[in-house]
């Protein structure tokens, strides 16, 4: 197998690698995340709200994930904070 060959199936082995528990666990918490929860909450049956708040609502996951991350020791603590959109 040429070289060429097995890095392009070792990163198709890497694209199918299960999530891990602490993926799984972040995940539920960015969707049990108050924040994200009232954004979800204010955009429901209003079709203008939905299309207005989509940046505050992935800033809000973001920011959810990333705390979820830092909680558990796997996020650098510090660093640039991102900007936030203009609402």
């Amino acid at each position: 197998m040429s070289r060429v060959a097995s890095l392009a199936l070792l990163a198709l082995l890497a694209a199918c690698t299960p999530e891990s528990p602490i993926d799984r666990a972040c995940d539920e918490a960015v969707n049990n995340d108050p924040a994200v929860k009232l954004l979800i909450i204010k955009g429901l049956g209003n079709p203008y709200v939905q299309a207005t708040s989509q940046d505050e609502l992935r800033a809000a996951r973001q920011q959810a994930r990333l705390a979820c991350l830092r909680s558990r020791g796997l996020a650098p603590p510090g660093g640039v904070e991102r900007q936030k959109p203009i609402t």
